[in-house]
């Protein structure tokens, strides 16, 4: 039950500094719309910082971990290119190990903070994706049914209207 607490809390992790790198505008980001992986572990570095009161030397350990773990999941992504199920499999085998590797560098108080945080984000998150589900009326594409939301719509091939069924 640890283990599947503790890759959930890592996946929203990085779900959440995702979403923070979105608000924070094209100034922040690299080449390509997306921040560059030294930014984004600078970033979570300095919000663990804060948020868990990391002396130096933590800090810095934090850094060299999640500096790796980057490394290590682009190699993933890379090698498992359009294989979600693997890429998911091998993300929460490298979660775990992270996880445990900040239990050896954070004090067992600055752990709970940690994976309680975790908890709450992912609640945050998981309010705003089914938040955001609802104002697109379940549907991805950002469509509701417009068989029933407008007749007279501008089809692009949705399929819910009388000329896609």
């Amino acid at each position: 039950m640890k283990t599947v607490t503790l890759i959930i809390s890592s996946l929203f992790l990085f779900m959440v500094l995702g979403v923070s790198a979105q608000q924070h505008g094209p100034q922040h980001r690299g080449q390509r719309g997306h921040m560059n992986p030294e930014e984004m572990v600078k970033r979570q570095v300095e919000h663990m910082k804060t948020e868990l009161k990391l002396n130096e030397q933590q800090e810095k350990q934090v850094k060299d971990l999640l500096t790796e773990n980057f490394k290590q999941r682009g190699e993933l992504m890379k090698k498992y290119q359009g294989q979600r199920d693997s890429v998911m499999v091998n993300m929460k085998k490298m979660e775990e190990q992270q996880n445990l590797s900040l239990k050896k560098i954070l004090t067992e108080e600055q752990y709970k903070t940690y994976l309680t945080n975790q908890e709450k984000r992912k609640q945050e998150m998981e309010k705003r994706r089914k938040e955001m589900m609802d104002k697109r009326g379940g549907q991805r594409d950002g469509h509701g049914d417009p068989a029933t939301v407008n007749e007279d719509h501008e089809c692009t091939g949705c399929g819910g209207c009388d000329k896609h069924k």
